[in-house]
């Protein structure tokens, strides 16, 4: 929604004909977004604010890779946990990936109840009994940075080959210098909306657009491009030659939002 407020430092009644035209012009771009607001200042000016974008393609890709382990006590859980981490850890090294781009994402160790047949054999949860039927399901993700975009599925086959229990999801994003650059480019278009808007506003006052006092470029974002990888290790394992994994990216967008103060006369 753009956001329009005239100031005009003029006499009550001039004040109220100019509220009363831009209210009334259904044409114009501020009736459009509801009544603007006009308050009295030493200087005139016209506050507008504009989103613009900017698309690129990714240069880096996120991967979230885990291995999973279950077992009638923590510490088992724990111990295989670790043992299988750190094969699947050194099979995404070998593959070429820097220590600092395989970063652990997520780990835990829970408590699981068979609710199921404690109901059946009539166990209370809580007694003596219900321990028997307490079992411990853990998890160790990894985040994986891959900064060459072509890798990205031979990637994903290293993990599984490295024992790899799920492949989750897979982002596109953008290393911090394309992003900077695809924001440069993002916040030029929305200042150059954001003029055009407000030499709109001024013509229909009769006025004209002298200079920029006031520019806000705090607002903005990335919009990363997210794929979902489906796999299964015991389909996986039954396929000993299979093609390498494919995943398309797409194009990333870059958001930046302005609000630029105009002086007029």
């Amino acid at each position: 929604m753009q956001r329009r407020e005239l100031l005009a430092a003029t006499a009550g009644a001039a004040a109220a004909a100019v509220s009363g035209c831009l209210g009334m012009d259904g044409g114009s771009a501020a009736a459009q977004t509801g009544t603007p607001t006009v308050e009295r200042h030493t200087s005139r000016s016209i506050v507008v604010s504009n989103t613009g974008e900017a698309r690129g393609d990714p240069d880096l890709a996120v991967l979230n890779v885990a291995v999973e382990a279950s077992g009638d006590a923590a510490s088992d859980v724990r111990d295989e946990l670790a043992t299988r981490a750190d094969e699947l850890r050194q099979a995404l090294l070998d593959f070429g990936l820097e220590e600092d781009a395989v970063t652990t994402e997520d780990f835990y160790i829970r408590e699981r109840h068979d609710r199921r047949a404690m109901e059946e054999e009539g166990v209370r949860p809580g007694s003596e009994e219900a321990e028997e039927y307490v079992t411990y399901q853990g998890t160790h993700a990894f985040r994986a940075e891959v900064s060459t975009i072509d890798d990205v599925g031979a990637v994903i086959d290293a993990a599984v080959d490295g024992g790899a229990d799920r492949v989750g999801r897979v982002t596109f994003t953008l290393s911090d210098e394309k992003r900077a650059t695809l924001r440069e480019e993002a916040i030029r278009a929305a200042i150059q909306g954001a003029r055009a808007e407000a030499e709109t506003v001024a013509d229909e006052i009769g006025a004209s657009i002298d200079e920029a006092t006031v520019v806000d470029t705090a607002g903005g974002g990335v919009t990363p491009v997210q794929r979902e990888v489906s796999y299964a290790a015991d389909a996986a394992a039954t396929a000993t030659e299979a093609a390498s994994t494919g995943v398309e990216p797409g194009e990333v967008t870059v958001t930046a939002s302005v609000e630029v103060r105009y002086a007029i006369e």
